[in-house]
């Protein structure tokens, strides 16, 4: 997993091996012949709470059959990350992308934590294949991801290395819980006052489905 884990990040965190998302500054007009997807995202650290977990971007895998399939990085913007008006300060990342016609799984998202002088880095395993879809926006639903004590041999919340820093930031000794839910209206009123080209856009719901322990599990001791 050290491997995936490194090459991920690497791919969300270089400018030049991933993409902006659609919608952010200075990213290019969306292509209204592409369906566009949109989907909100909050993670919470129960496990290490000093630590909270900065959403860096979104991984996806083009399905083909291919042992080492093609993977399109979208990494997040700062207009997509609304804090909340509550004391909590907590945020949602408003995650969009864009892909053509091939078949695409969703594989994850990255992210990152930094309370001084320790830095976690995190993958939220998601491993929900993309409802194929025309142009057109599509909601694919609300995703909660908390950060909890690993026992046994659960998958790791991020890589074990370096090891004190993981540790101390709940990654290597932490695994995530995740839930997707369907939250349309309160999410595409979020989507359309954050993101005035959105606004007079229909937007088709696509809630991906429950969420799989067991496809993260075996996605992890494989890679």
């Amino acid at each position: 997993m050290k491997i995936f884990f490194a090459t991920t990040l690497a791919a969300l965190t270089t400018a030049c091996a991933s993409l902006p998302m659609p919608l952010a500054e200075g990213a290019p007009k969306v292509d209204p012949s592409k369906p566009l997807y949109l989907m909100s995202v909050r993670v919470n650290n129960e496990h290490k709470p000093r630590w909270k977990p900065d959403v860096l971007g979104v991984l996806l895998d083009a399905r083909g059959g291919v042992a080492k399939p093609e993977q399109v990085a979208f990494r997040m913007d700062g207009k997509g990350r609304v804090v909340s008006p509550a004391e909590d300060g907590s945020v949602t990342y408003l995650l969009r992308f864009t892909v053509d016609s091939a078949a695409y799984t969703l594989r994850g998202l990255n992210a990152m934590s930094a309370a001084f002088p320790v830095l976690g880095t995190y993958f939220v395993p998601l491993h929900s294949e993309l409802p194929s879809a025309t142009a057109g926006a599509h909601y694919l639903g609300a995703v909660n991801a908390v950060i909890r004590e690993r026992r046994d041999n659960e998958f790791r919340a991020g890589p074990v290395v370096p090891l004190i820093d993981q540790a101390i930031a709940g990654a290597s000794t932490g695994t995530f819980d995740i839930e997707i839910t369907d939250a349309y209206e309160r999410d595409v009123a979020l989507f359309k006052k954050t993101f005035t080209a959105l606004d007079g856009v229909e937007i088709q719901k696509a809630v991906l489905p429950p969420w799989s322990r067991n496809d993260a599990q075996t996605y992890w001791e494989k890679n």
